[in-house]
This record gives C-alpha cells, sequence and structure tokens, in this order.
C-alpha cells in the first residue's frame, strides 16, 4: 500500500537528546546526570522545580519527576500525604508522591514507548508542558496545606473551584 499524501515522515529521537533540546530551547538550566538521565531547573509561577527525566532503556520508557519545591513542619507530613492522594484524582497526567523520610514531593510520570524506536519532539514538549502545568495547579493548594493555612480536604475542595479570568 503506498503512503497517501497526508502521512508525514515522523522523526523519532532518543528521549534525553529531545528532552536537552526542549529544555536548551527554553533557555532552563540543564545538568547531565548520565548517558540516560537529565536534571533541569524549570523557574514557575509559584516557585522553581526541579524535573528529572531518565530513559530506561530495558524498559523502553521515560520517567519524568518534578520535585515540588515546598518547606513544612514534619508534623505537616500526614496532612500533606492527604493532600496528594486528594490531589490525585483532580490531576490530568501523573501523580503526586511524598517521600516521608525526605519530606519531598514529586510530580510522577511515566510514558512508556515500548516499540515506538525513539520519542518525537512534540511528545516531549507535551510531557513536560503538561507535567509543569500540573505543578502549577497543586502548588497554591500544597504551599497553604504545608503553612497551616488550609486543611488538606478544605485545600483540595478549593483546588476543584474552576475559575475564569485573573483579579
Amino acid at each position: 500500500m503506498a503512503p497517501s499524501q497526508n502521512q508525514h515522515n515522523i522523526l523519532l529521537g532518543n528521549p534525553i537528546e529531545l528532552v536537552t533540546q526542549f529544555v536548551t530551547n527554553q533557555d532552563w538550566l540543564l545538568q547531565r546526570r548520565a548517558e540516560n538521565a537529565v536534571l533541569v531547573e524549570v523557574p514557575g509561577k509559584w516557585c522553581d522545580y526541579q524535573l528529572a527525566v531518565t530513559w530506561r532503556h530495558n524498559e523502553e520508557a521515560m520517567q519524568v519527576t518534578c520535585r515540588i519545591d515546598i518547606q513544612c513542619e514534619e508534623g505537616r507530613l500526614g496532612e500533606i500525604a492527604l493532600l496528594a492522594a486528594l490531589m490525585n484524582q483532580q490531576i490530568f497526567m501523573g501523580h503526586l508522591a511524598l517521600d516521608i523520610g525526605t519530606g519531598e514531593l514529586e510530580l510522577r510520570h511515566t510514558l512508556p514507548l515500548r516499540g515506538a524506536g525513539g520519542a518525537t519532539p512534540e511528545q516531549i514538549e507535551d510531557v513536560v508542558d503538561i507535567m509543569l502545568g500540573e505543578c502549577e495547579y497543586c502548588f497554591p493548594s500544597i504551599y497553604q496545606v504545608a503553612h497551616n493555612q488550609l486543611s488538606a480536604d478544605d485545600a483540595a475542595a478549593a483546588a476543584s473551584f474552576m475559575t475564569e479570568g485573573e483579579a
């Protein structure tokens, strides 16, 4: 069967190289951790995020982790864990995970690419943009719970309240 005129050549590339190109174009600080891993400092509206991207050759999957830099007292970690569980119901892509030992909160997502032979630049851009958007969406609620301004239930409810425009 001959290819139609509407088909495009899809250029697949090494996911880490594509992430590196995307990050360089955004002028974000990039640190190469290994052949298959990068760490990126991303400025956000509420805070700076640490985006870690790892290509797992054996699984043919790209793991993306976005660390949300939030400080809270150890006694608030239970409430942050509850908030993460509640926010996970609202998040489109990825899931929030709290490391109780370190107090670090991350948004995690894995993009399986088995059999694809690589990733497209558009896939990389979409995953990074969506992950950062989810972090920006969650941050105000996380901040309010971390600083004992709202309970996890109230913060999650406030996050689900859709607003339009800006004040």
